[in-house]
């Protein structure tokens, strides 16, 4: 690493870790008045509540990161060329693009981390959220009854017509279908009429077992009750586990099981598609905030701070214009609905930077 990437790595340090910490202690401030607002302190321990806001806090790291990054490159740009140290860069030779690679090397750098948050942390934490949520009446008690279930087990993904809740605290089942698929290429289906759920234990009541191979059916055959031993927790029969609580390979493990089915993932797969668009979207911002910075900085000191603002309010605008709008609803495919928005604000940092050089 040359002394230039130092020393432009060194000025995005420091407002990346304030502009990041305190765009998360807002979000932690809202939870925590919107909280106290609704539960009385007398029913909820205060411990909850807070436990509340530190379990939440990998959701809202995962949307601050790109926040922090231009909010760290805008005013970090800002500087140097209203101080006049870009020019002196530029007359020792460095081009504004050998300038801007150390910040985006950065916003990489960040980007991973924020991969990593989305992919490790954020699933327990919001599992735990909600698990602790549901305790403290923030989600209410779990519903008596709910349709069209899907449940990632251990060996198998279930698909549940209904699920009811029985007076001894069991599950009642019904329309079941368990499938796995093994890494010989075999795969097995089994569907049961009614079934029970208690304690961690299926009950399959009177199953029918298909196995196929290479497309062919090898095996169909009915048995007698049959019981699984595959434990979940029994609220994720009556609310699905959603998408923030599974990782990229359970979201895409869901989704061609949904395919199979026939049904319609275009909101999981935008999801899917998300879980990658949104951390690529801090070297987005690293690579375009400081050009747009260098444009803007003859009009004062607080240019790069309007900037950042301007340049993250358009981007989640239209990420959200096209993920919920576009994505969901099928008019583009979701993995387009998802990156659209970086590709667009790559091509106009690219745009303006030749404009630059």
């Amino acid at each position: 690493m040359k002394r230039l990437d130092r020393y432009v790595i060194r000025e995005l340090l420091v407002p990346f870790f304030i502009g990041t910490f305190a765009v998360v202690l807002m979000f932690q401030a809202n939870q925590l008045m919107a909280d106290f607002k609704t539960y009385s302190i007398q029913h909820v321990p205060t411990i909850a509540i807070v436990q509340l806001v530190l379990l939440k806090t990998p959701f809202y790291l995962q949307l601050t990161l790109p926040v922090g990054v231009s909010l760290a490159t805008s005013l970090a740009f800002s500087r140097l060329t209203r101080e006049s140290e870009l020019t002196a860069m530029r007359v020792a030779g460095a081009r504004i693009l050998r300038v801007v690679m150390p910040a985006a090397a950065f916003g990489l750098l960040v980007g991973v981390g924020n991969f990593f948050i989305v992919e490790k942390l954020m699933p327990q934490s919001e599992r735990q959220f909600r698990k602790l949520s549901i305790q403290v009446g923030v989600l209410g008690a779990a519903p008596d009854f709910a349709s069209n279930v899907t449940i990632k087990l251990k060996n198998y993904v279930a698909f549940i017509g209904t699920v009811s809740r029985a007076r001894d605290g069991a599950a009642q089942l019904s329309d079941i279908l368990l499938y796995d698929r093994h890494i010989s290429g075999s795969e097995v289906l089994m569907t049961a009429p009614t079934g029970r759920f208690k304690d961690g234990i299926w009950t399959l009541q009177k199953p029918y077992v298909h196995v196929l191979k290479d497309k062919s059916l090898v095996l169909a055959e009915s048995r007698s009750d049959m019981i699984l031993n595959e434990k979940i927790p029994l609220q994720d029969l009556f609310m699905a586990p959603m998408p923030e609580e599974q990782n990229a390979a359970e979201l895409r493990q869901a989704i061609n099981g949904a395919h199979k089915l026939g049904q319609s993932t275009n909101s999981m797969e935008v999801v899917y598609h998300t879980k990658f668009s949104v951390p690529a979207a801090c070297m987005i911002f690293a690579f375009t905030a400081p050009i747009f910075s260098i444009i803007f900085a003859r009009h004062g000191g607080l240019a790069g701070v309007l900037l950042s603002i301007i340049l993250v309010f358009a981007y989640y605008n239209g990420f959200v214009i096209s993920t919920e709008i576009l994505g969901r609803t099928g008019l583009v495919p979701p993995i387009i609905a998802a990156w659209l928005p970086n590709f667009i604000f790559a091509a106009l940092g690219f745009f303006a930077l030749r404009r630059l050089e």
